[in-house]
């Protein structure tokens, strides 16, 4: 679970060193039943949690083989709290994977907190493969291992990002070392408020707003609030390099384009030769395999490159997930607005606690369903059957999806829905 920060710092190397996890059971059972009563339905807000008998007895059954369970990743904290509460309620022991800033990021008393409740730093460079090793060894030894396999927080409960390898990789490791096929258990959650959460989400605007420098009245919608800030933000990023940003008229999604065709058309004119880029399908592709070359390069390139394709990222972190879609329900417009103050809101403390402890602007239920698992075999390691496992467990994945968000719509009937402002002028 990663969040990108817009003004990227370079990791410290303590950050992505490993450090093997020394579970606690007695630890675990205790935070478990903390977690039930007092963090999900008072912290994250959750009333209830519906797991059909059906899907638990998959997950019961997966469980007798070394099992990858991958749920997925549509918010900050709440994933991780019921990642617990299923730990708790199928496998204390679980290792589950989470950001190494957690993780080893909060002093060594904390990483001695976390690492006794099996967390497993999600590390980069040469500690990956201990990671990796970790992980297989509680595989074999009969319990369960959880990581989110689009690697990051998506900010879309509709919705899927693109998945990493890391959880096959674990599932053949596992199945090398137990003898037997691994399982992969896809995993998914649609989380629904309970009530109209207009007035929550207009008071967190009110306190984002104001924290940026910007001010619009209530008497906006929290979805044309959203979008003004959005649009603020891109005009603030563009000014540093006078991009051009369309014109009031437009949509944001028709400036957005307009301002990264231009970034883009700057890059290649001014730094010609300087990275290699490769080509990209789209202009958003074509913007990452900048970003990509100039972290390749970091050390070898201009430093005034560098700032440009850092505005770049900036820029792309404020592309909207379902953007084009003609309406926005109430959930994605909360989870536009937490992904906006996580990664543009830092400074102050309650900033800092907000980020890894987001309040929901209302209570929530939350619907999950347990998927057929992919059955992978140690022998599974060509590129090729990892692609066709990642491929599969995708698929089985969405369906999850879709099939909890129905479950939704059949218990609390039709979400509160708002106009798609990025697809329409302001006003």
């Amino acid at each position: 679970m990663r969040v990108l920060l817009p003004n990227h710092r370079p990791i410290p190397v303590s950050l992505n060193t490993f450090h093997a996890p020394r579970p606690s059971r007695r630890l675990i059972q205790l935070l478990g039943g903390v977690n039930d009563a007092i963090v999900l339905p008072h912290v994250a807000r959750i009333r209830k949690i519906h797991l059909p008998e059906a899907d638990a007895a998959r997950l019961h059954i997966a469980l007798k083989n070394p099992t990858v369970i991958c749920p997925n990743h549509p918010e900050f904290f709440t994933d991780w709290m019921l990642d617990k509460w299923l730990g708790s309620r199928f496998d204390p022991l679980t290792a589950s994977w989470a950001d190494p800033e957690v993780v080893n990021g909060m002093g060594r008393a904390m990483r001695r907190f976390w690492l006794s409740n099996n967390l497993v730093a999600a590390v980069r460079g040469e500690g990956l493969e201990a990671a990796l090793d970790y992980s297989a060894d509680n595989l074999a030894r009969g319990h369960a291992v959880l990581i989110h396999p689009e690697g990051e927080v998506n900010w879309d409960n509709e919705a899927l990002g693109a998945l990493k390898g890391g959880c096959i990789q674990i599932a053949l490791r596992g199945a090398a070392q137990a003898g037997r096929t691994a399982h992969v258990v896809p995993l998914a959650w649609f989380i629904r408020f309970c009530e109209d959460a207009t007035p929550g989400l207009q008071e967190e605007l009110d306190y984002v707003q104001t924290r940026l420098g910007f001010r619009s009245s209530r008497v906006q919608g929290p979805a044309e609030r959203m979008v003004e800030l959005y649009q603020a933000l891109l005009e603030r990023e563009a000014s540093r390099y006078q991009l051009d940003t369309g014109r009031p008229g437009q949509s944001f999604l028709e400036r957005f384009d307009i301002a990264l065709s231009d970034a883009l058309k700057r890059l290649a004119d001014h730094w010609p030769g300087k990275l290699s880029v490769e080509s990209g399908a789209t202009p958003w592709q074509l913007a990452r395999n900048w970003i990509r070359a100039a972290r390749r390069q970091k050390a070898e390139i201009p430093a005034e490159l560098r700032h440009q394709v850092q505005t770049l990222e900036r820029m792309l972190r404020l592309l909207p997930a379902r953007g084009d879609k003609s309406h926005l329900t109430q959930e994605q417009v909360a989870e536009r607005v937490k992904r906006l103050r996580s990664d543009w809101l830092q400074n102050t403390l309650r900033d800092q606690v907000a980020r890894f402890f987001p309040r929901a602007a209302a209570p929530r239920e939350v619907f999950m369903t347990v998927g057929d698992p992919v059955a992978v075999a140690a022998t599974d390691d060509s590129s090729a059957q990892i692609d066709i496992h990642l491929q599969s467990l995708g698929e089985r994945m969405r369906s999850g999806i879709e099939s909890a968000r129905q479950a939704a719509l059949n218990r609390t009937g039709a979400p509160v829905r708002y106009l798609n402002p990025f697809l329409h002028p302001a006003g």
